[in-house]
């Protein structure tokens, strides 16, 4: 993690990486999750689970990491836990993946944003050490505009000292700043920032994948069935295998 890096993380509470998958891997990956998308829920490999029901055109799979070897290479993925790395004084660990498909004009709901203080996701910085207890890697394979609903956040808000005094829809939000990126791009940030989408107006098909590195003590996400099963962990090389497992 390099000088700007560090420091438009600390400002802003995330950091875009132009371009960390090749086309080819795009491409294999959205070939492996319209696949899975298909055979939801009686056809899903491994442990990949619907974490909740399907609703309003979105379908959230739990544990996408599981899908097979396209979905492994993102596991130690070097530009994106560079970055985990340097956020985090701690030992990591990968403690959950999704896969989150919507259609039509579904969005995600406005959440955290520093205060009040989430167990799940404290953000402190000091001493030139960034403190990341949770910080996730989005990966946009489709749907990427503005107009499709894109991933969006309140810069700087991990680091509020008072309560987000708007709502949770997205069109409540007006400091809420939309990040467009192509298929390829990342976006790491910290899951103290506020954070959420806006509303997908296009109606296209909107795919995004979330890779969450937490510190090495924080149990695993069980909610929504986020649990990475025991074969999985076995088939891994060692390098993921210790970044997978709980330290």
């Amino acid at each position: 993690m390099d000088a700007e890096q560090k420091y438009l993380f600390d400002l802003h509470g995330y950091v875009v990486l132009r371009g960390v998958l090749r086309p080819t891997q795009v491409a294999a990956l959205n070939a492996a999750c319209e696949a899975i998308e298909a055979g939801v829920p009686d056809r899903s490999p491994g442990g990949v689970t619907l974490g909740k029901p399907v609703e309003n055109g979105e379908l959230y799979l739990s544990n996408i990491a599981e899908g097979g070897p396209a979905f492994e290479e993102l596991i130690d993925l070097e530009a994106v836990v560079d970055v985990v790395r340097g956020t985090s004084p701690w030992q990591f660990r990968l403690n959950h993946t999704n896969l989150t498909t919507r259609h039509g004009e579904g969005y995600t709901y406005m959440h955290m944003g520093g205060t009040p203080v989430h167990p799940k996701g404290m953000y402190v910085c000091q001493n030139g050490q960034i403190g990341s207890t949770l910080t996730k890697a989005v990966f946009p394979l489709a749907g990427t505009r503005i107009e499709d609903g894109c991933f969006a956040v309140i810069p700087g808000s991990h680091k509020s000292n008072f309560e987000r005094p708007f709502g949770d829809h997205p069109d409540e939000n007006p400091p809420l700043v939309p990040i467009v990126c192509e298929p390829g791009d990342a976006v790491v940030f910290t899951e103290a920032l506020a954070h959420g989408s806006l509303v997908n107006r296009s109606g296209a098909l909107r795919r995004t994948l979330f890779y969450c590195y937490s510190v090495g003590f924080m149990p695993d996400w069980g909610k929504l069935g986020l649990r990475f099963s025991d074969e999985f962990i076995a088939r891994l090389s060692e390098p993921r295998r210790e970044i997978v497992r709980m330290k």
